[in-house]
């Protein structure tokens, strides 16, 4: 598979591109970045962990998917450009694996959802909580009826911002160029793994805010979510968490699940504290390396490839990642008028 990547920033160096460099079957062919210098240092370094050959650099993406012909892109910008993107690399004939949040807007998600069901693309997004060893378990977990019926989550997603993650990519403050912040940030991941574990959300109460001067977007925010099952929820994100915190716990008509306090901890236990079967602390760390933090970004860009060749059914799906932008759109609508907002939008 002819790979090309849009995006040379920290997520895609240090995530996606090593994930595919060590899928089977993946060439990295182009790299495109609005700077030059920085995508010209990336695919250099490609060479020597064992791409290939060295990507041809480009800094215009539409010349790039003219000349390159790629069987795939990985969109992997400011959020400003997911959409724009996404919808010329689906036009080309190219499957695309776009960061999360998909889009900034959901009305844009639900375009490149459209584009990709009409071309016969796979549209896939890089939420790859969804691939992480304790979230596989706990779903699986969840589906077992482990924990009976589950009726509750409260999850949170936190660090102490993207200047730790990303030094000088700027942007993640810019309303323009992000669409949001903490909460399409890091909620949207929470978003996701809540909606794939108890199911579609059917109303949102959300307030987000800053207690950072000098950025135009918030930097924390939570929501009150009903499901449609009939479960609430609660999902929090921040950018001002030091150290940060990823973390869920859910409530079962049978049990509980409890996990990420402290980091990489679990617990997945009956209504008298017992582990349920099968998921002992125990048991569960046998069967993946909690150190291993770049597995969920091996998988993910594995599913991806996997779903192009049709051996799979794509996950996270366009229509995963634009239910997690509805959602916290809703979020920031209410946080704007007060309101309860319900799901879907209009």
């Amino acid at each position: 598979m002819r790979l090309a990547i849009s995006g040379a920033g920290a997520i895609a160096e240090r995530a996606h591109i090593p994930a595919f460099v060590q899928t089977p079957g993946v060439e990295i062919v182009a790299m495109q970045s609005r700077t030059a210098a920085k995508a010209e240092a990336v695919a250099r370094n490609l060479t020597a962990s064992g791409n290939a050959a060295a990507p041809r650099v480009y800094t215009d993406f539409d010349q790039m998917l003219a000349r390159e012909h790629p069987d795939a892109v990985g969109i992997f910008t400011p959020n400003r450009f997911h959409c724009e993107f996404t919808l010329k690399a689906i036009a080309a004939g190219c499957h695309v694996l776009v960061e999360k949040p998909m889009a900034p807007a959901a009305a844009d998600a639900r375009r490149m959802v459209a584009a990709a069901d009409a071309a016969g693309r796979i549209l896939m997004v890089a939420m790859q909580r969804r691939h992480a060893g304790l979230e596989q378990i706990v779903k699986e977990a969840l589906d077992a009826g482990a924990i009976g019926t589950p009726h509750f989550i409260r999850a949170r997603l936190s660090h102490g911002g993207p200047e730790q993650w990303a030094p000088g990519q700027s942007w993640f403050y810019s309303r323009e160029q992000a669409g949001g912040g903490a909460m399409l940030d890091l909620g949207v991941h929470v978003a996701d793994l809540a909606i794939w574990m108890l199911g579609e959300i059917d109303s949102v109460i959300g307030r987000v805010g800053s207690v950072r001067a000098n950025i135009e977007v918030e930097d924390h925010g939570a929501m009150v979510v009903e499901f449609r099952s009939g479960a609430t929820g609660v999902i929090e994100a921040s950018w001002n968490s030091r150290p940060g915190l990823a973390s869920f716990e859910i409530y079962g008509s049978e049990g509980r699940v409890m996990c990420g306090y402290p980091r990489l901890d679990i617990a997945i236990q009956r209504a008298d504290g017992s582990p349920a079967p099968g998921y002992s602390r125990e048991e569960i760390l046998k069967r993946f390396d909690p150190l291993d933090f770049a597995a969920p970004s091996r998988a993910l860009a594995a599913a991806f490839v996997a779903a192009i060749r049709g051996e799979r059914a794509p996950c996270p799906s366009g229509a995963d990642g634009m239910r997690a932008v509805e959602a916290i759109e809703a979020c920031y609508r209410s946080s704007r008028t007060g309101s309860r907002i319900t799901l879907p939008l209009e």
